[in-house]
């Protein structure tokens, strides 16, 4: 080897200028990353409502309608826990006031007392509400003896109320008095599903089935799922149309790292989906924008037929409350104005809240 080999190599002081340069010119023009590219979110104040809500503590969907919102339980509301009611606040000056309560369904101790109201979607003059077509598992109570507790995890304890199996429309007039209803269940083609089947002999709160969103648009209904959340963190979207469910469904899928729908909303350019913890774990709230198409990737997918996500950020519910739903109040060019609904709020006066999201 030559003395000059041996040389210590030295770079021009204008290749070094040149490579920072180059760094600092591709950081600009780089896309951002997922945290950076978050909206920003800001939690307004509580909505005022006058008149009684039923069941305020467990408020699970909202939707807006003509000059009403819409408001719904995932739990009977009358004295014996049998009438399940959703409910229309007409807008005031300074909030809502309680406008008219319309019975949905009378439960009974065979069929199940409870509806079980997850979801609400408005288009047009039709109100959607879907119940949660899941298994239930009791809870594990402390005032019960531990064997007693530890039999409530057997298979032969799970139970089906078939009275949660039912997805209603309702038509309404503009001063909401009602018109006309119609009823399906969706479980059927559940268990017929490839997918959804195995789940549907889980309870819904360990990953088995658990609709707990709808969104109306464009004549299609979009049925967001709690659980199960698949393998890769995908979690299914039910695409149909109302008046032939079995011929036009089909599973879109999504991904909100982790967590599963809380529920779901149509805006101009797609949807916003609430998600949160599938069972009864701490994960946090957020808030997504999805674009209405299928998340999986494939290579046979053509530019702007993969779906997109985008993380707008995180929601901060009140003490004891979980966000169980959401509705559009306005669509600006900058964002969005919404309400969120809040099950398990300590009073009425912390049901609803307004906020405002800001695009990333």
């Amino acid at each position: 080897m030559s003395s000059q080999q041996n040389k210590k190599r030295t770079v021009p002081l204008w290749r070094t200028v040149l490579f920072y340069a180059t760094l600092t010119v591709f950081s600009l023009f780089a896309p951002a990353s997922a945290e950076e590219r978050r909206g920003k979110i800001e939690t307004g104040s509580f909505v005022k409502i006058s008149g009684e809500i039923l069941a305020g503590s467990d408020i699970s969907a909202v939707a807006g309608f003509s000059s009403f919102l819409v408001i719904g339980s995932d739990e009977a509301v009358d004295s014996d826990s049998k009438e399940n009611y959703i409910q229309l606040l007409r807008k005031k000056e300074n909030g809502y006031a309680v406008h008219r309560n319309i019975l949905l369904l009378q439960g009974n101790q065979a069929e199940g007392k409870e509806l079980d109201i997850e979801g609400i979607a408005v288009e047009g003059d039709s109100v959607y509400i879907v119940g949660a077509h899941c298994l239930k598992r009791q809870k594990v109570k402390k005032a019960k003896n531990q064997e007693k507790n530890r039999k409530k995890f057997q298979a032969d304890r799970l139970k089906e109320e078939r009275n949660r199996n039912w997805l209603y429309r309702v038509r309404l007039d503009k001063e909401g008095n009602e018109l006309e209803r119609q009823r399906i269940s969706l479980r059927e083609i559940i268990r017929q599903d490839p997918v959804l089947d195995p789940f549907s002999r889980i309870p819904g709160k360990e990953n088995g089935i658990d609709i707990e969103g709808i969104a109306a648009k464009d004549g299609w209904l979009y049925i967001g799922f709690r659980g199960p959340v698949l393998r890769g963190n995908y979690v299914p979207v039910m695409k149909l149309k109302f008046d032939d469910p079995e011929k036009t469904y089909e599973l879109l899928y999504v991904q909100l790292g982790g967590r599963g729908i809380r529920d779901i909303t149509k805006v101009s350019d797609g949807f916003l989906i609430l998600a949160g913890p599938v069972g009864d774990g701490g994960d946090s709230y957020q808030l997504y924008h999805w674009d209405g198409k299928d998340v999986i990737s494939g290579k046979d997918l053509k530019d702007g037929e993969h779906g997109r996500m985008h993380l707008l950020g995180d929601i901060t519910s009140p003490k004891k409350g979980k966000a169980e739903g959401v509705a559009v109040l306005r669509e600006e060019e900058t964002g969005y104005q919404l309400i969120l609904a809040y099950d398990g709020a300590e009073n009425n006066d912390t049901v609803l809240q307004y906020f405002r999201v800001i695009r990333p």
